[in-house]
């Protein structure tokens, strides 16, 4: 996990990012990796979204181009998963996770008034003691304090009449742990994963 080849990826897809075309007023994803790899050609063929999801992304890099991936769209749905690379590569703890993430809804509303915002929820990964686990990955991530950052933005979601979508139920197993059938190293999903988490996003999109 070399930070620096991966802060390098970051800006050039953010370069991408910035050159788009784009409509105002439609949907727009924004996070990590979970949502760069979400194949929105062929998970949602007949919609239009724009997928402003970059690998390696934080909630400190999101505040700072979120004008770029997301207020100057507009959107009329905006989809936010962001805050597993705060644990993973900044060490931070969970209430400061969950500061940056709310000055992130916050900035978005402020901004962008008629946006409906959607906070997913943050997924567990899955710590087995198995060959294709990657342990940098997974040792640097404690699903307690994943449980938790979810608790506080469903609760922060529900006081303030946002959309929470918990694409994590539907992942987890019966000890809070990323199903070892949907992830290829116990942090990234696969394609069964991949469907689990459209599947759920899809009864917001409509």
């Amino acid at each position: 996990m070399n930070k620096k080849v991966i802060l390098k990826e970051y800006k050039e897809k953010l370069c991408e990012i910035s050159a788009k075309e784009f409509e105002k007023n439609q949907i727009v994803l924004i996070g990590d990796c979970l949502i760069e790899k979400l194949d929105i050609q062929n998970l949602f063929p007949n919609t239009l979204i724009y997928n402003n999801g970059i690998s390696g992304d934080t909630s400190s890099l999101l505040i700072k181009s979120l004008y770029k991936r997301a207020i100057k769209y507009k959107p009329s749905k905006l989809f936010i998963s962001i805050g597993s690379n705060d644990m993973g590569f900044e060490d931070l703890n969970v209430k400061d996770i969950y500061r940056n993430i709310i000055t992130v809804v916050e900035e978005v509303k402020r901004r962008s008034k008629d946006t409906e915002i959607h906070i997913l929820s943050i997924v567990p990964v899955n710590p087995a003691n198995m060959e294709n686990v990657t342990r940098d990955y997974v040792d640097s991530r404690n699903n307690f304090d994943i449980n938790m950052l979810n608790y506080y933005l469903k609760n922060y979601a529900r006081k303030h009449r946002l959309k929470f979508v918990d694409i994590t139920k539907n992942l987890k197993n019966d000890f809070d742990q990323l199903k070892i059938e949907y992830t290829i190293d116990g942090f990234h999903l696969n394609d069964l994963g991949y469907k689990v988490v459209s599947k759920t996003i899809k009864q917001f999109v409509g």
